[in-house]
Order: C-alpha cells, then structure tokens, then sequence
C-alpha cells in the first residue's frame, strides 16, 4: 500500500501555472494524499487562515505573481500556523540561500520529478511524527 494512503495528510499546492500544479497535485493524490490547490499565496493565505483547515505541508513555488511570493508565504506560514511544514520550490539561484533560511532542507529544483515531490514530503511528515513519537496537533 502507498504510504499516506491510510493517514491522509493533507498538502497545499501553490503554483500559478496550471500545466505545472494540476500534474503533481494529481501525482500526490495518486499517493493518497489530500490535496488543495492554490494559484497563488494570497489563495493560500485564504485556505490556512481557516484554523478548522488541516494541512500538514504547503509546498509552494518560489516566484509567483502578486503581493507575496513563495518566501512571502513561507514566512506567513511560520507566523501564523506552527507545525505546518513549507516546502519551497523554485529555479533562480538566489532563492538557495534564502530559501535556507526558511525551511530545513534547500529548495528543490524546478522542473522537479513528481516522486522527488513525495519523498520530500513523506521526510518531512515522518520526521514530524518521529519527534513527537505522535501526529502534531494539526489544528494549530
């Protein structure tokens, strides 16, 4: 059985290309995650200032259009709901160092392979689990 099958776990997707966001989104799913989409970070913003909506891992692209880009949201997220993990994405070198910053691991490289994508993920939700030897409080 695909791990997260049983669990469901819940991931957000930012991306503002479609052709880039519909595939792994359905990818993740594919592997029994959750999965809410969002075409930009105000649109994430929107999705996790509900507190009643769960979401493990936000796994953003880096250079998106408008207000906040994905260092924007990433930050928001540290802010406002501890315990989610951030997952960046991105192509410019720049954003290596700054995406350090933010997140435990350095961003992965676009265009990324969609099992790359869940490895990722599957890492970082059991390190969470392994920690606290439970599931974090996910409403936080």
């Amino acid at each position: 059985m695909i791990e997260g099958l049983l669990s469901q776990e819940t991931i957000l997707v930012v991306e503002d290309e479609v052709l880039v966001r519909m595939p792994i989104a359905q990818y993740l799913r594919d592997c029994g995650y959750k999965v809410i989409e969002a075409a930009n970070a105000d649109e994430a913003i929107t999705v996790l200032s509900h507190k009643e909506t769960v979401v493990d891992v936000v796994f953003t692209d880096i250079e998106m259009p408008g207000a906040l880009g994905g260092f924007g949201l990433a930050k928001w997220v540290r802010e406002h709901r501890h315990g989610v993990d951030v997952i960046l994405a991105g192509t410019l070198p720049r954003t290596v160092e700054q995406a350090e910053e933010l997140c435990e691991e350095a961003p992965l490289p676009k265009p990324y392979e969609a099992q790359t994508v869940h490895n990722h993920i599957r890492r970082l939700l059991a390190a969470r689990k392994g920690a606290s030897g439970q599931p974090e409080d996910r409403h936080e």
